[in-house]
């Protein structure tokens, strides 16, 4: 596409210090987010461009045999959003399509194999990140416009 996206995948080997080419992602996107979860990697949402298509995809690629399958659909197609894995769900939060923003915090649980509501970000926000401390989510500045708009919110969700 002339706005870039790629379904280029790289892995690295820290024992080597060296990458290597892996089994490209079927999606070629920008904007979205991986996790790692139960030994695989979960590539979720992203987008095409700003307004081109926005993704729901969620791809999974297992290492042990270098190639990928689909996995459940997010409930909304979305880029910028931010995933986290906790030992038993994965969460996504906020994202960005053409003129909006999300606020929505969706989890994927396992046993039903399906994605769920869950509470919302109290503030709507896009470009953002995860890392999970000692069992909470933190989720810190990000775009609370479409395209660049800072923030300096840095906001905790506790399963």
């Amino acid at each position: 596409s002339s706005e870039g996206v790629s379904g280029a995948h790289e892995v690295y080997d820290p024992r080597t210090d060296r990458w290597r080419a892996a089994s490209a992602m079927p999606t070629a996107r920008d904007h979205l987010a991986a996790v790692g979860f139960h030994g695989r990697v979960w590539a979720l949402g992203g987008r095409a461009s700003f307004s081109g298509t926005q993704y729901a995809n969620v791809e999974i690629y297992d290492p042990a045999t270098d190639s990928w399958r689909v996995g459940p659909s997010l409930p909304t197609g979305r880029g910028g959003i931010a995933a986290a894995a906790l030992t038993d769900r994965i969460l996504v939060f906020g994202g960005e399509a053409p003129f909006r923003i999300f606020n929505a915090t969706e989890m994927y649980e396992v046993a039903r194999e399906r994605w769920i509501a869950m509470a919302p970000m109290p503030t709507p926000r896009h470009g953002i990140g995860a890392a999970v401390i000692d069992g909470r989510v933190y989720v810190p500045v990000g775009g609370t416009e479409p395209g660049f708009a800072a923030t300096t919110v840095n906001e905790v969700y506790t399963p």
